[in-house]
């Protein structure tokens, strides 16, 4: 379930950043290319496509980090999803691509390269989200309340504490 919401999500994300990838170097790019925000816009939009890339391969890391462990690395996806799964890879990668060509072309300054300690630590973070639910409600089911409910608080904590912290941030 939580792979075809994060699909459907990233599906929607693509179109949006593939129309903003085609606004910006499309009809009228010389005229974009004048306008002095235009190496932020695009170094942004670069940015939140490598991100989006980021995003997708610690989820895929995860899932099979949860595979190798829990299900003696079967895979839990069926093959639809799979296909779904990959498809969808393909897609952001090749949008970010083409983002990161054009904005070369175009003069915009190179990203900061990706920090391999955060992506371990987001790797861990979503492994965490897809085990710590089901041992709660497996716990649950088992009659060990208590248990859950101590598992479900520690798991949810740091993510309450940073929505909080962002909360601060906005205002």
């Amino acid at each position: 379930m939580t792979t075809h919401e994060l699909l459907e999500r990233e599906a929607l994300i693509d179109a949006a950043l593939s129309a903003h990838v085609a606004l910006l170097t499309g009809e009228g790019r010389a005229a974009h290319r004048r306008d002095t925000t235009y190496p932020d816009r695009f170094a942004t939009l670069r940015g939140l496509l490598l991100f989006r890339m980021a995003e997708l391969r610690a989820a895929q890391e995860a899932r099979e980090a949860v595979e190798a462990r829990y299900l003696a690395g079967h895979t839990a996806l069926f093959p639809d999803a799979v296909e779904a799964w990959d498809a969808q890879v393909k897609s952001t990668e090749t949008i970010a691509d083409v983002a990161c060509r054009l904005a070369d072309l175009d003069g915009v300054p190179p990203s900061e390269p990706p920090d391999p300690e955060a992506a371990s630590a987001r790797v861990t973070e979503l492994v965490a989200d897809l085990v710590e639910p089901a041992k709660t409600t497996a716990l649950e089911k088992l009659g060990e309340g208590e248990r859950a409910q101590s598992i479900a608080t520690a798991w949810l904590r740091p993510k309450l504490q940073l929505s909080v912290a962002f909360t601060d941030l906005a205002t």
